[in-house]
Protein backbone atom coordinates (compact mmCIF):
# COMPACT_ATOMS: atom_id res chain seq x y z
CA UNK A 1 0.00 0.00 0.00
CA UNK A 2 1.73 3.26 -1.40
CA UNK A 3 0.53 6.05 0.67
CA UNK A 4 0.65 10.01 0.46
CA UNK A 5 -0.42 12.21 3.28
CA UNK A 6 -1.29 15.58 2.30
CA UNK A 7 -1.08 18.48 4.71
CA UNK A 8 -4.19 20.95 3.93
CA UNK A 9 -3.40 23.28 6.00
CA UNK A 10 -2.49 26.95 4.45
CA UNK A 11 -0.13 27.31 7.31
CA UNK A 12 1.93 24.72 5.56
CA UNK A 13 4.68 22.67 7.84
CA UNK A 14 3.56 25.62 10.59
CA UNK A 15 0.81 24.64 12.84
CA UNK A 16 -1.71 22.22 14.43
CA UNK A 17 -2.17 19.97 11.12
CA UNK A 18 1.69 19.43 11.00
CA UNK A 19 1.73 18.45 14.88
CA UNK A 20 -0.95 15.63 13.86
CA UNK A 21 0.96 13.84 10.70
CA UNK A 22 3.82 14.11 12.45
CA UNK A 23 2.42 12.36 15.52
CA UNK A 24 0.43 9.95 13.29
CA UNK A 25 3.86 9.11 11.21
CA UNK A 26 5.34 8.25 14.66
CA UNK A 27 2.96 5.33 14.93
CA UNK A 28 4.25 4.28 11.73
CA UNK A 29 7.41 1.97 11.09
CA UNK A 30 7.55 2.58 7.14
CA UNK A 31 7.22 6.24 6.54
CA UNK A 32 4.72 7.49 4.29
CA UNK A 33 5.57 10.73 2.13
CA UNK A 34 4.42 13.96 3.32
CA UNK A 35 3.02 16.61 0.12
CA UNK A 36 1.86 20.36 1.21
CA UNK A 37 -0.88 21.77 -0.94
CA UNK A 38 0.04 25.46 -0.05
CA UNK A 39 3.63 24.95 -0.98
CA UNK A 40 2.90 23.51 -4.56
CA UNK A 41 1.48 23.82 -7.68
CA UNK A 42 -2.49 21.88 -7.58
CA UNK A 43 -2.75 20.55 -10.49
CA UNK A 44 0.97 19.33 -10.57
CA UNK A 45 0.00 17.57 -7.28
CA UNK A 46 -3.46 16.23 -8.37
CA UNK A 47 -1.45 14.37 -10.84
CA UNK A 48 1.13 12.89 -8.94
CA UNK A 49 -1.60 12.03 -6.47
CA UNK A 50 -2.70 9.56 -9.14
CA UNK A 51 0.66 6.81 -8.25
CA UNK A 52 -0.07 6.40 -4.85
CA UNK A 53 -3.29 3.90 -3.60
CA UNK A 54 -4.11 5.91 -0.50
CA UNK A 55 -4.69 9.17 -0.10
CA UNK A 56 -4.68 10.85 3.33
CA UNK A 57 -6.27 14.49 3.42
CA UNK A 58 -5.04 16.12 7.10
CA UNK A 59 -6.68 19.28 7.60
CA UNK A 60 -8.23 22.20 9.76
CA UNK A 61 -11.70 22.58 9.83
CA UNK A 62 -12.90 26.55 9.17
CA UNK A 63 -16.26 27.15 10.08
CA UNK A 64 -18.14 23.47 9.12
CA UNK A 65 -15.68 24.39 5.46
CA UNK A 66 -12.74 22.51 4.25
CA UNK A 67 -9.60 25.00 3.34
CA UNK A 68 -10.32 26.66 -0.28
CA UNK A 69 -6.81 25.49 -1.11
CA UNK A 70 -7.68 21.48 -0.42
CA UNK A 71 -10.79 22.26 -2.48
CA UNK A 72 -8.90 23.48 -5.09
CA UNK A 73 -6.79 20.63 -5.62
CA UNK A 74 -9.28 17.91 -5.06
CA UNK A 75 -11.46 20.22 -8.10
CA UNK A 76 -8.22 19.33 -10.05
CA UNK A 77 -7.80 15.26 -9.33
CA UNK A 78 -9.14 12.84 -11.73
CA UNK A 79 -11.56 10.02 -10.54
CA UNK A 80 -9.69 6.69 -10.02
CA UNK A 81 -10.25 4.77 -13.26
CA UNK A 82 -9.73 1.17 -11.43
CA UNK A 83 -9.88 -0.62 -8.12
CA UNK A 84 -7.52 -0.38 -5.42
CA UNK A 85 -7.38 3.38 -4.32
CA UNK A 86 -8.59 4.69 -1.15
CA UNK A 87 -8.86 7.77 0.27
CA UNK A 88 -9.46 9.06 4.07
CA UNK A 89 -9.31 12.30 6.38
CA UNK A 90 -8.17 13.40 9.79
CA UNK A 91 -9.47 17.04 10.73
CA UNK A 92 -8.82 18.86 13.05
CA UNK A 93 -10.62 21.63 14.46
CA UNK A 94 -10.81 24.68 17.42
CA UNK A 95 -14.43 23.55 18.08
CA UNK A 96 -14.72 21.43 21.58
CA UNK A 97 -17.83 19.75 19.63
CA UNK A 98 -16.61 17.12 16.49
CA UNK A 99 -20.17 17.14 15.61
CA UNK A 100 -19.38 20.61 14.50
CA UNK A 101 -16.98 18.92 11.47
CA UNK A 102 -19.67 16.63 10.91
CA UNK A 103 -21.36 18.55 8.08
CA UNK A 104 -18.21 18.25 6.43
CA UNK A 105 -17.74 14.59 6.76
CA UNK A 106 -20.47 13.96 5.17
CA UNK A 107 -19.44 16.14 1.75
CA UNK A 108 -15.86 14.24 2.32
CA UNK A 109 -17.95 10.96 1.58
CA UNK A 110 -19.92 12.28 -0.99
CA UNK A 111 -16.57 13.76 -2.98
CA UNK A 112 -14.67 10.36 -2.00
CA UNK A 113 -17.37 8.36 -4.09
CA UNK A 114 -17.55 11.03 -6.90
CA UNK A 115 -13.79 10.65 -7.77
CA UNK A 116 -14.51 6.51 -7.43
CA UNK A 117 -11.85 6.26 -4.26
CA UNK A 118 -13.07 3.67 -1.54
CA UNK A 119 -14.09 5.57 1.30
CA UNK A 120 -11.57 4.87 4.16
CA UNK A 121 -13.83 7.84 6.71
CA UNK A 122 -12.72 10.72 8.56
CA UNK A 123 -11.23 11.02 11.94
CA UNK A 124 -12.87 14.23 13.85
CA UNK A 125 -10.74 15.88 16.50
CA UNK A 126 -12.16 19.30 18.05
CA UNK A 127 -10.54 20.92 20.90
CA UNK A 128 -6.98 21.20 19.17
CA UNK A 129 -6.79 25.32 19.09
CA UNK A 130 -2.93 26.34 20.09
CA UNK A 131 -1.68 22.10 20.09
CA UNK A 132 1.44 23.30 18.45
CA UNK A 133 2.25 26.43 20.63
CA UNK A 134 1.41 23.76 24.08
CA UNK A 135 4.47 22.13 26.07
CA UNK A 136 4.06 18.20 24.88
CA UNK A 137 3.19 17.40 28.41
CA UNK A 138 -0.23 19.20 28.20
CA UNK A 139 -0.91 16.91 24.65
CA UNK A 140 0.39 13.49 25.87
CA UNK A 141 -3.41 11.77 25.53
CA UNK A 142 -3.57 12.97 21.89
CA UNK A 143 -0.43 11.75 20.88
CA UNK A 144 -0.84 8.59 21.80
CA UNK A 145 -3.87 7.93 20.74
CA UNK A 146 -2.22 9.65 16.92
CA UNK A 147 0.75 7.29 17.73
CA UNK A 148 -1.61 4.44 17.68
CA UNK A 149 -3.88 5.63 15.30
CA UNK A 150 -0.78 5.76 12.58
CA UNK A 151 0.55 2.03 13.84
CA UNK A 152 -3.14 0.84 13.13
CA UNK A 153 -3.30 2.54 9.88
CA UNK A 154 -0.07 1.00 8.51
CA UNK A 155 -1.44 -2.31 9.52
CA UNK A 156 -4.56 -2.40 8.57
CA UNK A 157 -4.61 0.07 5.60
CA UNK A 158 -8.01 1.91 8.11
CA UNK A 159 -8.74 3.75 10.50
CA UNK A 160 -8.87 1.70 14.04
CA UNK A 161 -12.94 3.05 15.00
CA UNK A 162 -12.08 2.74 18.90
CA UNK A 163 -9.31 5.60 18.48
CA UNK A 164 -11.54 7.24 15.93
CA UNK A 165 -14.42 7.14 18.60
CA UNK A 166 -11.98 8.42 21.39
CA UNK A 167 -10.62 11.26 19.00
CA UNK A 168 -14.33 12.42 18.38
CA UNK A 169 -15.95 11.41 21.94
CA UNK A 170 -17.05 15.44 22.57
CA UNK A 171 -19.70 15.12 20.19
CA UNK A 172 -21.60 18.17 22.13
CA UNK A 173 -21.50 20.35 25.10
CA UNK A 174 -23.66 19.71 28.05
CA UNK A 175 -25.58 22.39 29.57
CA UNK A 176 -23.21 22.85 32.44
CA UNK A 177 -20.26 23.39 30.03
CA UNK A 178 -21.72 25.68 27.92
CA UNK A 179 -23.04 27.87 31.40
CA UNK A 180 -19.66 27.64 32.96
CA UNK A 181 -18.02 28.97 29.71
CA UNK A 182 -20.46 31.72 29.67
CA UNK A 183 -19.99 32.82 33.18
CA UNK A 184 -16.01 32.31 32.39
CA UNK A 185 -16.44 34.80 29.30
CA UNK A 186 -18.17 37.28 31.53
CA UNK A 187 -15.19 37.67 34.13
CA UNK A 188 -12.57 38.05 31.15
CA UNK A 189 -11.16 34.53 31.80
CA UNK A 190 -12.55 32.67 28.55
CA UNK A 191 -10.01 31.64 25.35
CA UNK A 192 -10.77 35.61 24.51
CA UNK A 193 -7.53 35.93 26.33
CA UNK A 194 -5.64 33.77 23.72
CA UNK A 195 -7.15 34.84 20.64
CA UNK A 196 -7.33 39.02 21.66
CA UNK A 197 -3.16 38.20 22.47
CA UNK A 198 -2.51 36.84 19.10
CA UNK A 199 -4.60 39.56 17.55
CA UNK A 200 -2.29 42.19 19.00
CA UNK A 201 1.01 40.52 18.24
CA UNK A 202 -0.76 40.83 14.99
CA UNK A 203 -1.58 44.55 15.18
CA UNK A 204 -5.09 43.66 14.57
CA UNK A 205 -6.85 43.96 18.30
CA UNK A 206 -8.36 47.60 16.80
CA UNK A 207 -9.96 46.24 14.12
CA UNK A 208 -11.22 43.08 15.22
CA UNK A 209 -14.96 44.15 14.92
CA UNK A 210 -14.78 44.77 10.86
CA UNK A 211 -16.85 44.03 8.61
CA UNK A 212 -15.00 44.57 5.11
CA UNK A 213 -17.90 41.91 3.54
CA UNK A 214 -20.88 44.35 4.50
Amino acid sequence: MKTIIINGSPKAAHGNTEVFITQFLKGMTNQSEVAYVAKTDRHQLARYIRSFDTVLFVMPLYIHAMPGIVMKLIECMESATGPGKSMGFLVQSGFMESAQSQYLERYLRAITKDLNYTYLGTVIRGGSAGISMMPESMNKKLFKQLNQLGACFECNGTFDRDIVKALGSVQSLSKGRCFLFEALGKVGLSDAIFWNGMLKNNKAFERRFDRPFV
